[in-house]
């Protein structure tokens, strides 16, 4: 039973009325999570300092504030030495760690581990899910170097956070979203036509309305609203894009759970955009394969200390 429900053409007016009031209790219930705002002290001076003009600067300052959080900064270096960078037991300082992850990537690890923090334990509808975030990173990375795009780490941040959405809805309204992947796989549609169709809402929507609230730059929110829909990321159409075509090179290769067990369509503006052909393609997967391969061992480092 739809939990807030779109109305028929035919349905007077009040109807559509009780359908948008519906979709603004929603949007309440998740602005008044008060689960959401609670970060650490040493994250949200963390999120303060990345989100300053001039952070590149202070990467000394920064190393000293993540150097406060023990599990930020295990988790850290446990990634900078992982299999997928190659340099397993080299980097014993944070400052180097920042150095060779690059602030994007931070960005997104701060964030999307401590929203994984937050909302652990919780009886999560959404098993795999982090393990999909987590490969999506690496696919965008992999198609942005194919592509030959500069800031890549930029591109694998917002994959890394694309569902977001998705984390809130599965541990906020456990019950609900449940039943929204259990519909989606039984009718073989996609998880975001059924959270439209039983909730009125899309985890796009839900994570847009998080990183607003997080004040996340826009270059980071936009990808995450539009990911589906990324020719309406207007200048940040390009990372969109590959957020977009990643998303589907990962579920292609089976890696993780979405919410669904079916391919999206790719859009079509996303494909020219990127001028992308067969060739890059193929040569974009066998990268992302490689990737994950050496990453295996370590797909649960954002997420265990």
């Amino acid at each position: 039973m739809a939990l807030f429900r779109k109305p028929a053409a035919d349905e007077p007016t009040e109807d559509a009325l009780l359908d948008d009031i519906g979709r603004r209790m929603l949007k309440r219930r998740v602005d008044a999570l008060k689960s959401l705002p609670t970060f650490p002290e040493s994250i949200l001076r963390l999120n303060r300092l990345l989100s300053e003009d001039g952070a590149k600067e202070s990467l000394q300052k920064i190393a000293g504030v993540i150097e406060t959080d023990p599990v930020l900064c295990a988790r850290i270096l446990r990634l900078v030495n992982s299999a997928f960078y190659g340099v397993s037991g080299a980097i014993i300082t944070v400052f180097d760690a920042l150095l060779m992850l690059g602030l994007d990537v931070v960005k997104g690890l701060v964030v999307s581990t401590t929203v994984s923090d937050m909302f652990s334990g919780r009886g999560s509808a959404l098993d795999g899910l982090w393990e999909h975030s987590y490969g999506c990173a690496i696919a965008a990375g992999a198609l942005g170097r194919t592509l030959g795009m500069s800031r890549c780490e930029e591109l694998s941040a917002a994959a890394l956070m694309h569902d977001l959405g998705k984390m809130v809805l599965a541990s906020q309204l456990t019950d609900e979203y449940r039943a929204v992947v259990a519909q989606a796989v039984a009718d073989g549609r996609t998880i975001r036509e059924t959270e439209a169709k039983m909730l009125g809402v899309t985890h796009d929507e839900i994570g847009h309305w998080l990183v607003l609230r997080w004040k996340l730059p826009v270059a980071i929110a936009e990808p995450i609203a539009r990911h589906h829909e990324p020719m309406k990321a207007g200048k940040y159409a390009d990372t969109a894009s590959v957020v977009h075509v990643a998303d589907l090179m990962i579920r292609g290769y089976g890696f993780g759970f979405a919410g669904d067990r079916i391919m999206p369509m790719l859009d079509e503006g996303a494909w020219r955009h990127l001028s992308l052909n067969p060739d890059k393609l193929r040569n974009a997967v066998r990268r992302m394969q490689d990737d994950l391969h050496a990453a295996m061992n370590h797909v649960n480092t954002l997420q265990t200390t």
